[in-house]
Order: C-alpha cells, then structure tokens, then sequence
C-alpha cells in the first residue's frame, strides 16, 4: 500500500505536524484532495508536489519532457483537443497499451475515459504541468498530424459507436473478416461468413474514411499516411463481454484506403483435433504422422482453408511439459500456454529464415513454422528434420501429392524430401446446408456428371430465402474436407525419382488414400453441403 502523501512530505522535511493539521482542516472545509490543498497553502510547489506524487504512486517521472522522443504513431491515437482537455501527452505505444504523460496520475476517472475512447490500455507516467502544455503544442502541429476537423471526426461519439459496433457485429455473425471498402459514392461494410464476402452496411463518403481513421488509431497506424499501406493490430471487448484480436491491414486505392481486419478469435484456438470434422482413421494416421520425433509435418490448402486451426489443434496434443515447442509464425493468431511463440517482423530482421535459425539454438524438441515462403526457410526445416527436431509447417498447394513438387520447384533435392516428410494433409472448407431449410431433389444432369453419381440420385441442394436461420443464404457453419497422404516406401521411391505429383497421387489411392473430391462426394451424398459448394471448392 502507497505511503500517505503526508507521511512522504513529514519524512522529507517539506512540512510539519501543524501544518499538515492545517492542510487537513483546509481539504475537509473545501472539499479538496490533500496535495492540492499543500499547494493552494503554499506548503509545497507544484513542481515539488509533481514528483512526490509519481513517488508515491512508484510512476516514472520525466524531469525534462523535450528531451523524450515522443512517437509520431502514439500522437495519433489522442486527437489534440482530447489531449488539450485532459492535459496530457501521448509517449509511445506498445502493442495495445499507450503510455501517457500526465501531471495528475490519481485521477483515475480521466484515465478511464481516456481507455474508453482509445480502446486502449493505459500506462501512466508523470510529467510537470507547463511541459505538457509545452509538448502538445509542440507536437499537434499541422505537418505532424491530420486536420482538426478530421480528428473531431474520429473522437465523435457517432464514429465510436460505429467502429465498436462493425467488430461487436462481425463477432455475433461469426465472421473471419472485416473489409471496409471506399467507392465513388459511399464506403461499403463486408464480412466473410463461411468463407463467402456479404455486404452488412453502407457508409456515407464523410463517415467512411472517419470510421477508417478510427481504425488505424486502435491499430496503432499513422492515420495521416495514407499513400502506403500499414499492418497493425487491435484488441477489442465485445459488448457481449468477449475480447477478440484483429489483426488490421490498409491499402491505399483509387477511392481512398480499403481496410480489412481479420478477427482472431482465442476461443477457436483451443478446437479439439476430433472436433475439425476428421474421421476416426484420418486422425488414427494423423496420430502416426505427429507422434514421431523428427521429420517435416505438412498442412496444405489455400488461404482460409482452415490450416492454421488444424495445426494449432496438433500443437496442443504434443504440447506437454516434457517437450520444448518453438513457433514463428505471421501473425501469431491464437496464444497456447506452454508454448514459445514468435511473430514475423522484417523490419527487424525477424523473418521465417532469421527465426528458424535462431530456434534451432533454442534448444527445441518441436518447432512449427508458419509457412515455407521461399528457399531459405525450407532448407532450414529439411535441416532441422535431419537433425532430430519434428516440424510443422504449411504450404499453399491444392493437394496433398503436389506439396512434393512445390518443394522440388522450390529448390530441395528430391532425396531430401523423401528422407524428411512424415506426412501431408490436405484440407479445405465447406459451407454446411442450413438443417431448417435445405431440400431434397433429384440432381442435375451436370451436377451428376460433375460428383460421379447416377443421375438419379437424390441430394440436398439450398433452402428457402426468407430463413431466419441461415438469413437467406442456404449454409450454416462450415465443415472440413481432408486427404492425407502417409508417403509408403514405393511413393517415397518416386520422389527420388522425380515424378510427378498426378502419379503420386494415383499411387496414394492404391494405397488406400480418400481424396478431397472423394471427401466431398461423401458430404454431397450425406447431404452435409451441396454439389455446388463442392465445384465452388475443389
């Protein structure tokens, strides 16, 4: 517990007994707090009184504020007629907490506000009076920061409640992404839900670009760079009392900046591998693939087919106390306890490669890499298979037997992909037909020729328009189709020899092989999704 500031000023020799009775008699007769009565007595100086309090509260204190290099970033999240009303100065910003000069650190209700309208964490440090003032006008100058009146914009209650609004909506409507999207005449909203684009709102030209702006300051962005595009990251609270990770990107176009937002939910980080749609004897193989202790581990798929959440669901069977598990991944989407994980970040020199390497110093029994982009990093992963360590990565192939070309085409010796890979799952995501409305019919003539079936079968095709359930769309929810290719003595012969990926696929379906056409004829007939979701994916 903090020292009482009257103790303080007794211990240091700045008052004495009658006068901190006269300080309490003055606090009580005109409600004041106690230092501010010191003050007004002329017991202490307010400069004096400045740095006590940052003593008492163990806050830094900046003795001489124009020698700290304030971010250009951090001005950006307080617009300067919040900082002017408040009194203080935005420092730096870290990650979602901004650190803050104030020369009044026990209001507690400023600092909240400020949380409120930033959406960020607050950290407090203490600065005198007159060198905030000093600051602010200093660094809220017109070269350094956007318009007055595009500031006002971002602070109005209207953009608030707006911004909170398109992320506590995108969280009800499960979505995976946020674009906001600048046209001629109006800003359009669009999530992803079940992996397909819809528009939820329409935005005036004048509100559109002020709710981007918003954006960019949760994110942390330069919201008067608009010529280039910039990454960031937002942590939001949901109305619905559940936080969620965005990860923010801005592209510049013809209209203005287009931002999309990929939300990063924590709770589907923890999926149980059983729960991902596998069937048993794919997870049985699946087991037989990951419990081994070296070789290379791959998930295959496009962007948005679920690899990451199948990986993160492996990762958390393996993470147990005796092992070491190192990650790098761009971004790190979900947080597992237990686990090392690092993020990408060029700019520092952190890329997949960098990261790599320095993880094999690390002493690691398990190291997962993002995705295998260029040569360098997959040398490093066959290098650290070779070396006794069990790798996960993945690769943006569309099924499982052309991972073993991509990885020639990338450079490595067919040799050494055939002595390292221990297995390759391919997946990809389908939209399920809504259970209210879907509908039995015969299938199409091209739809029969398409899925392999007689043109006589029955199948579930989409439901009514006017369904509650699915809002009209037909689908509801998403399931997984998977093809695993657990690579036999004769298929690894023909990666020495170079073949090519059609031949081992035909040998993988000798060998008992179910692949995503055959995954997705299944789903057809057990009338799980529709033919034209399947056209639509495979």
């Amino acid at each position: 517990m903090p020292v009482l500031l009257g103790e303080m000023m007794l211990q240091k020799g700045l008052v004495t007994q009658p006068q901190i009775d006269e300080i309490l008699e003055y606090k009580i007769s005109n409600r004041e707090r106690f230092g501010n009565s010191a003050v007004k007595l002329g017991f202490i100086g307010e400069n004096d009184f400045v740095k006590l309090l940052a003593e008492q509260l163990s806050l830094p204190y900046l003795d001489d504020l124009s020698t700290f290099r304030i971010e250009d970033v951090a001005l950006s999240v307080i617009p300067k007629e919040m900082a002017w009303k408040l009194n203080v100065i935005p420092l730096f910003l870290l990650d979602n907490q901004l650190t803050v000069a104030t020369d009044d650190p026990i209001d507690i209700m400023k600092m909240d506000n400020l949380a409120r309208a930033t959406n960020k964490r607050i950290q407090r440090a203490v600065a005198q009076k007159d060198d905030i003032t000093r600051a602010i006008e200093n660094y809220y100058t017109i070269e350094r920061t956007v318009s007055a009146e595009k500031k006002e914009l971002i602070a109005d209650a209207k953009t608030i409640e707006l911004t909170n609004s398109i992320l506590d909506d995108a969280m009800a409507a499960d979505a995976s992404d946020v674009h906001i999207e600048p046209g001629q005449t109006k800003v359009a909203i669009r999530y992803r839900v079940d992996g397909l684009l819809k528009v939820v709102n329409e935005l005036t030209t004048e509100r559109g670009p002020a709710v981007t702006s918003r954006f960019k300051v949760l994110a942390g962005l330069d919201i008067a760079e608009s010529r280039k595009p910039q990454d960031g990251r937002i942590h939001h609270e949901t109305r619905y009392g559940r936080s969620i990770d965005l990860r923010v990107s801005t592209y510049p176009s013809a209209y203005g900046e287009k931002v999309v937002m990929r939300l990063l939910d924590e709770s589907k980080g923890g999926i149980a591998l059983d729960k991902l749609g596998l069937s048993k004897k794919t997870i049985s193989k699946w087991e037989n693939i990951y419990s081994g202790s070296n070789g290379i581990v791959l998930v295959t798929g496009p962007t948005g087919s679920g690899k990451s959440t199948t990986l993160y669901a492996t990762l958390t069977i393996k993470n147990t106390v005796d092992v070491n598990i190192v990650t790098i991944e761009d971004p790190i989407e979900y947080k597992l306890e237990g686990i090392t994980q690092g993020q990408v970040n060029d700019r520092a020199g952190m890329s997949f490669a960098a990261a790599l390497r320095s993880m094999l110093r690390q002493d690691p029994d398990i190291i997962m890499v993002g995705e295998m982009r260029d040569l360098e990093t997959i040398q490093l992963a066959v290098r650290a298979a070779l070396t006794g360590h069990l790798v996960f990565s993945t690769l943006h192939t569309n099924d499982a037997s052309s991972s073993y070309t991509r990885m020639m085409d990338m450079g490595i010796e067919p040799f050494l992909i055939s002595s390292t890979v221990r297995g390759i799952l391919a997946q990809r995501l389908i939209r399920r037909l809504c259970p209210k409305c879907k509908k039995e019919e015969t299938i199409s003539e091209s739809a029969a020729n398409f899925i392999k079936v007689k043109k006589s079968q029955k199948v579930f095709t989409v439901g009514k328009k006017d369904c509650k359930n699915c809002k009209g769309t037909g689908y509801k929810g998403r399931a997984g189709l998977y093809e695993l290719l657990l690579p036999s003595e004769e298929i690894n012969e023909m990666v020495r020899n170079s073949a090519l990926s059609d031949e081992i696929e035909k040998q993988a379906v000798k060998e008992g092989m179910v692949t995503l056409f055959d995954e997705g004829q299944a789903a057809v007939l057990s009338g799980k999704t529709s033919v034209e979701e399947i056209r639509r994916v495979i």
